[in-house]
């Protein structure tokens, strides 16, 4: 296991310590999601925003498939420096491994650039982030806005949809299954033109995504942290004082998680949208999940070389 250092104690703090209890567990546990307010440290942010700054590089022109209208992005930030110091922060530890119930794993490093009047992602799940891995293994993600965000001024963070009333957990089984039929040489057509017709965007459920979306504002050092099952998308950056808003978003792996490269092919085919019927691929294969060559189908993630941090 790869487990991260203590910092010395001269080391700047890079975050708050939080008072968590049982109600935001049980709330974290049933809506999927849960707003961790002033996570972060202006330290932090300032080393995040440097960080952001000097590998984002210009976003490739949208497809259909993706639709993200991002202004700047980058897939893979390094995970040395700032974000190896974040990860060695006991508090860091303590909010997350709490809050999820078990210990994680580190996973990749996400950042992204809405400038104004861009849109980013549609409703989506993280199927893409977390498809080397089962269905059922519990995965989430840590979203750090670098700019306030305002949904009734500007816009540009999120919506979602609280697990509570839908959640995607299905779709990665549909990934699953398809996946299995395509690994068998079978077609998939049939099937993903009725997923797509179900989650299409505009369409008739996300339609209703739209009348139960959550949206909050977040001050720079607020994360949202929530399931890979969560449903949600970017909120359009309108005109106003910002002329860019960027976010970082750091992967995190259930450290039970059991590689399942049969997953990973399916989604890495069709660019993570089978579970919606979605065919935007292939994919480069190159990703988080390819560097699992030491460990077997099923085999658990923390015991390949390659695993990432250990909280």
């Amino acid at each position: 296991m790869n487990l991260p250092s203590a910092l010395p104690e001269s080391a700047p703090a890079l975050v708050n310590p939080l008072r968590l209890g049982q109600d935001d567990l049980e709330h974290f546990k049933t809506r999927g999601y849960i707003k961790l307010r002033q996570l972060l440290t202006p330290s932090a942010i300032h080393q995040l925003r440097e960080l952001a700054d000097s590998q984002l590089r210009a976003a490739p022109p949208a497809t259909p498939a993706h639709s993200d209208g991002f202004t700047r992005l980058t897939h893979r930030l390094g995970q040395v420096g700032i974000l190896e110091r974040l990860y060695q922060q006991p508090a860091f530890a303590q909010a997350l491994t709490f809050l999820c119930g078990s210990r994680l794993i580190m996973c990749e490093a996400q950042s992204f650039e809405l400038g104004v009047g861009r849109t980013g992602f549609a409703w989506h799940y993280d199927s893409l982030n977390f498809r080397y891995i089962r269905p059922q293994d519990p995965a989430f993600s840590l979203w750090l806005p670098l700019q306030p965000i305002h949904p009734e001024g500007q816009g540009g963070g999120m919506a979602w949809v609280p697990l509570s009333l839908f959640s995607a957990q299905e779709n990665f089984q549909f990934s699953r299954l398809l996946a299995q039929k395509l690994a068998r040489g079978e077609s998939v057509d049939e099937f993903c033109a009725l997923l797509h017709q179900t989650y299409a965007t505009p369409g008739v459920l996300t339609d209703c995504f739209e009348e139960q979306r959550i949206e909050q504002a977040f001050e720079p050092g607020d994360a949202l942290l929530f399931s890979k099952y969560l449903w949600h998308r970017s909120s359009p950056l309108l005109e106003g004082e910002l002329q860019r808003r960027q976010a970082i978003s750091l992967r995190l792996v259930d450290w039970r998680a059991c590689l399942d490269p049969l997953l990973q092919d399916g989604e890495t085919r069709s660019a993570g949208g089978l579970g919606m019927g979605r065919a935007g691929g292939p994919l480069n294969p190159q990703s988080y999940g390819s560097r699992f060559v030491d460990i077997k189908p099923g085999a658990p993630i923390r015991s390949s070389a390659h695993c990432g941090p250990m909280l």
